[in-house]
C-alpha cells in the first residue's frame, strides 16, 4: 500500500483551500488527512505500509508524524505520471505481488474499498477507484500486469484535470488487460469539498455511526463553529 504525501508546510499543501483557511490552517487540515488516513490503513492485516513522500528532506519529518513501522521511499520522476511509474516499479522490484497505490485527501475513503481492490487483484490485473472530480483515489496492479501497463497507464494523462479518470481508463484499454473498478468517492480540494466533508462527518455521526477520521473531525468541529 503505498500512500503518496507531501511533507505538511505551509502553502505546500491544500493551497486551493486558502482562502478561505490560512496556509497555516491548510497545512494542518492535511496533516489530520495524512494521520488519519494512514493510521486507518495500518489496520489492514499482512499489507505493508509505504509512504512515497516529497520533497526530498521529507521523510523525517512525515516519519515523525505517522510511524516508525511504515516505509519510506522518495518520489521520483518530473511529473506526476513519472513518480506512480517510479514506485510502482519499487514495489515490483521488492517482491511485491500486489501493489496500491493511493493519495491522502480521502480521510473518510471506507477501509472496505481497499479490501476489495486487494479481493479484486486475485482475478485481474489492474483495479481502479474513481473520484467525483475526474480523476482517481486508487490505483493497483497485480505483479503480472506491470510489464505490459507500467509506465503505458501513466503516459500522456493530462494531470489535475477532471479528465484523469477517463483518460487513465482509455489508456488501460489499449493494453487489453483484466480491469476491476471500485465505487467512486470524493477527494478534498476545493472550499465546497470542504463543507460537504464536514456534511458528511456529521451525518455520519447523526445516524449512530463511527468516523475514523477522527483528527479530521475535530479540526472540522473547530473551523465550522
Amino acid at each position: 500500500m503505498i500512500v503518496f504525501a507531501k511533507n505538511p508546510i505551509p502553502n505546500a499543501v491544500k493551497t486551493r483551500l486558502i482562502p478561505p483557511l490560512s496556509p497555516e490552517q491548510a497545512a494542518t487540515l492535511y496533516t489530520a488527512f495524512l494521520t488519519d488516513w494512514c493510521e486507518a490503513l495500518a489496520e489492514l492485516r499482512d499489507v505493508d505500509l509505504v509512504i512515497a513522500y516529497t520533497p526530498a528532506d521529507a521523510q523525517p519529518d512525515l516519519q515523525a508524524l505517522i510511524s516508525d513501522d511504515a516505509i519510506y521511499i522518495p518520489q521520483v520522476g518530473i511529473d506526476l505520471g513519472e513518480r506512480l511509474t517510479s514506485a510502482t516499479q519499487w514495489a515490483a522490484e521488492h517482491g511485491y505481488t500486489k501493489i496500491l497505490i493511493v493519495g491522502s485527501d480521502s480521510p473518510t475513503l471506507p477501509i472496505s474499498y481497499i479490501s476489495q481492490a486487494l479481493t479484486l487483484l486475485d482475478s485481474r490485473n489492474i483495479v481502479i477507484g474513481p473520484s467525483t472530480d475526474g480523476g482517481y483515489y486508487l490505483i493497483g496492479f497485480s505483479v503480472k500486469a506491470l510489464a505490459t501497463t507500467v509506465p503505458h497507464v501513466f503516459e500522456e494523462i493530462a494531470w489535475s484535470t477532471a479528465d484523469v479518470f477517463q483518460q487513465t481508463v482509455t489508456r488501460i484499454g489499449e493494453v487489453k488487460v483484466t480491469f476491476g473498478l471500485l465505487p467512486p468517492w470524493y477527494d478534498i480540494d476545493t472550499p465546497e469539498d470542504l463543507a460537504f466533508l464536514h456534511a458528511h462527518i456529521s451525518a455520519i455521526r447523526l445516524a449512530g455511526g463511527s468516523v475514523q477520521a477522527v483528527r479530521t473531525e475535530f479540526l472540522l468541529t473547530k473551523l465550522f463553529s
